[in-house]
């Protein structure tokens, strides 16, 4: 019995890869060729050592040019897979993500991860904002105040709504986050040239200018009066977030434990805002927020809010199941007052507007009230204290000068 030899394996190295050369049982040979730079792990075998070192060549500058470089199993395989898996994965997710994700699918995931090119990406981005908004399909009829996904334009014509920016946006971050988590899991390299080519849309085509004219405040409030239910709390909401200048999402999560009355020193009141709680919870530079309060807002909680007060731990709106319930109050409210082209977003576009016109404070120190992270969100509030400006620049003067 003759002695049994391992096949021959010998390897060598070519600029940033490995190629394995292996006997195989009819004498010839297979050459294997690995790469690992940058967080990338492929491979593929080749006949020839030669087209094992142009696949080296080859995906070196690929690595060098931030192209994809991700092995032929993950070349095949689909966006809807891939988005399957990501759901799958992140059993946390939240429904609403799941959702768009689902939505997604129907749409471009039978698209192959390989075909997945800027040309392509930007025709579905520009398909998905130019997109009138289908109807439900148990729709039957517009409710009070309100006609599903209709809107008029500027001839006066009823035509369908299309989706805002701002949606399409989380579509391009839901795409870009399923794919990159995708390739990490899977260890091949994440293709991020058709996000570098292609921006994501604006989180909002234009700011929004609406303030309330003089005298509307009070409308608004007395519209509740025509409500069946819950009129004495949708007075207070409205009034706590045009005083406070928060987000609805976040005040209703606002409980009592939160709200910190100082009835010597009413200046040092505040209501506590958790991170978590926020809408910027995810980005830097958010923080928990211990935010100020203006004369009017802590006389609306000490006198009438109050009185709901039964537990620390008992939220201080508890009165819809969450803000989406508001936003259909809200059109009907405005319906009652004749108040047009009024949004909840507008209450606090006008609390913004109040602190520059009536306060000293500073950028920096309203966005501690706010919640605002990027400042140059609020520069556009810039103009409405010229006046304050030159009066703390005169102010300055004359403490210095000598004249």
């Amino acid at each position: 019995m003759g002695l049994q030899t391992k096949p021959l394996e010998t390897s060598m190295k070519v600029g940033s890869g490995t190629i394995v050369k292996r006997a195989k049982k009819n004498g010839s040979f297979s050459f294997q060729a690995k790469v690992r730079k940058n967080g990338v792990n492929v491979s593929q075998t080749f006949a020839s050592l030669k087209e094992a070192k142009e696949f080296i060549t080859l995906t070196d500058s690929k690595i060098l040019k931030g192209e994809s470089v991700s092995a032929l199993k993950a070349k095949k395989i689909t966006l809807g897979e891939i988005f399957q898996d990501y759901i799958e994965g992140e059993p946390s997710m939240p429904l609403i993500k799941k959702q768009r994700l689902g939505k997604i699918t129907q749409e471009i995931g039978n698209v192959p991860l390989a075909s997945f090119k800027t040309k392509g990406f930007q025709d579905y981005i520009n398909f998905k904002l130019a997109q009138e908004i289908p109807d439900q399909k148990t729709k039957k009829k517009g409710t009070k105040g309100f006609d599903g996904n209709r809107t008029t334009n500027t001839d006066g014509e009823v035509v369908k709504k299309t989706y805002k920016s701002s949606t399409i946006r989380k579509f391009y971050y839901d795409i870009r986050t399923a794919l990159k988590w995708h390739s990490k899991i899977n260890d091949y390299h994440f293709d991020s040239k058709p996000f570098d080519d292609v921006d994501p849309p604006p989180s909002w085509e234009n700011p929004r200018t609406r303030r309330l004219e003089d005298g509307e405040l009070d409308r608004l409030i007395q519209a509740c009066d025509q409500l069946y239910v819950n009129a004495e709390a949708s007075k207070c909401l409205i009034q706590f977030l045009t005083f406070s200048a928060f987000r609805i999402g976040e005040t209703m999560l606002i409980r009592w434990k939160d709200i910190k009355l100082n009835e010597k020193k009413p200046e040092e009141s505040y209501i506590f805002i958790p991170k978590a709680h926020q809408k910027t919870a995810n980005k830097k530079g958010a923080e928990d927020r211990y935010a100020s309060m203006r004369p009017e807002l802590f006389h609306l909680i000490k006198n009438q809010m109050m009185k709901w007060k039964k537990s620390d731990e008992d939220l201080i709106f508890p009165f819809w199941a969450g803000p989406h319930y508001f936003y259909t109050r809200f059109r009907i409210i405005c319906k009652n007052a004749k108040s047009k082209n009024l949004t909840l977003h507008d209450l606090r576009h006008e609390g913004c507007s109040w602190f520059f016109e009536n306060s000293t404070l500073s950028d920096i120190e309203i966005s501690k009230i706010t919640g605002h992270i990027e400042l140059d969100t609020l520069k556009r509030y810039a103009n409405l204290r010229p006046h304050k400006v030159g009066a703390k620049l005169w102010a300055s003067l004359e403490n210095n000068s000598t004249i």
